[in-house]
């Protein structure tokens, strides 16, 4: 079977020739291989002006095809998005502090209503973070929520062929589509997650009309990736959906959106992908109870997450296909019996039956051995037999 091949039938809950070996190595190890300081692949120094969106990134995308040829794992890309034009909004983006070990720049966002600007950190060895946001005051600006999510007239799928056309067999591809939740607010809103915690209690009419104005926007984008026919599949979820919010606003704030997304999903036949780091045992419960999801992932054990692989598999292996959750510090910065032990470990715990990939709980750290990562497909390979 090709990787490909593999990863599909593992993702539609069959049972392939042998785990696929998908460990998430999304950004930090790419960029590590070629060897060039970091912020080379989020600047084109000689047009600043273009502002390279983290999923939009072909310079990473590359990058991530070429990591998965050489180590010979699986792929899952999601770079290469959609580019949305519109009139109503514009970017730019200038460095406005440059040393020998950072970068700093700021983008400011202009529309018919005004303009917002952020700022962001561009480390040279590591993944850049932002360290001012667009949207200071969430009351008095809320106004300008609504040109983040642009109407969908026009929308340029270059950029997602040519990811389907680089990754070709060597892995499957997705764009993101998240529901509405507090982390997607903490992209946009200065303050960080406990400011954005108490909005959402002192300013519940707002989070309604911002929910509302997500879930119109994401079901109409949906729809469109799923027409232009490119991807395998809708990645959904976000990064620490469960830990950044309760239960109770998970709930609240994200399920209908969970909800819709993965319906549309089934109903076309495009495989839907959930990425929860941190905790997730209640939220495997609740997708696997109340949505039409098919994959979820990475399944973080503790400290950082909350779930065990096996009981995961015995309670809800028939509903959901599962994909995790080597630990990324203790096992995979380790060494290459420790690699081993985990990873046949995870494979009893969740193969039997098909429907299960072997991968991190999250991304790989930019000093994973890369023997470690060698192990994993070895491992596979020879004991990833379902």
């Amino acid at each position: 079977m090709t990787p490909r091949e593999r990863m599909l039938i593992a993702l539609r809950h069959g049972i392939p020739d042998r785990v696929p070996c998908a460990p998430d190595i999304s950004i930090m190890i790419p960029i590590k291989l070629k060897k060039r300081p970091f912020w080379d692949f989020y600047f084109d120094f000689d047009n600043i002006d273009k502002i390279y969106d983290l999923y939009a990134n072909k310079k990473i995308m590359y990058a991530y095809v070429d990591a998965i040829k050489y180590f010979g794992i699986e792929g899952w890309a999601f770079y290469g998005q959609p580019i949305i034009k519109s009139e109503d909004v514009e970017y730019k983006q200038k460095i406005i502090d440059r040393r020998s070990d950072r970068i700093i720049a700021r983008t400011t966002i202009s529309t018919p209503e005004g303009s917002l600007w952020a700022e962001t950190v561009y480390p040279i060895d590591n993944p850049p973070f932002p360290i001012r946001k667009y949207i200071k005051d969430f009351e008095r600006e809320f106004k300008f929520l609504k040109y983040f999510y642009p109407r969908l007239d026009e929308i340029d799928f270059s950029d997602v062929a040519d990811m389907k056309d680089y990754v070709g067999e060597y892995g499957t591809t997705y764009i993101f589509v998240n529901p509405p939740s507090l982390v997607d607010l903490d992209f946009l809103i200065d303050g960080g997650l406990g400011k954005i915690g108490l909005i959402y209690y002192d300013y519940p009419e707002l989070i309604r009309k911002y929910k509302e104005m997500h879930e119109n926007w994401s079901m109409e984008y949906v729809k469109k990736i799923i027409e232009a026919n490119l991807v395998d599949g809708i990645g959904t979820g976000g990064s620490g959906l469960m830990t950044w919010q309760s239960p109770k606003i998970t709930r609240d704030l994200s399920l209908d959106g969970l909800k819709q997304i993965t319906k549309i999903c089934k109903e076309h036949g495009v495989i839907s992908h959930l990425h929860c780091c941190g905790l997730s045992k209640e939220l495997v419960k609740m997708c696997a109870e109340e949505t039409d999801l098919d994959v979820i992932e990475p399944l973080e054990g503790p400290p950082q997450g909350d779930v065990d692989l096996k009981e995961i598999k015995r309670k809800y292996g028939k509903k959901l296909a599962l994909k995790g959750n080597l630990h990324t510090s203790k096992v995979m910065l380790s060494n290459v019996k420790v690699v081993e032990k985990a990873a046949i470990k995870c494979i009893d715990d969740a193969a039997e039956g098909g429907g299960y990939i072997l991968s991190t709980g999250d991304q790989c750290g930019r000093d994973t051995p890369f023997e470690n990562i060698f192990k994993l497909v070895e491992v596979c390979e020879t004991y990833g037999r379902y």
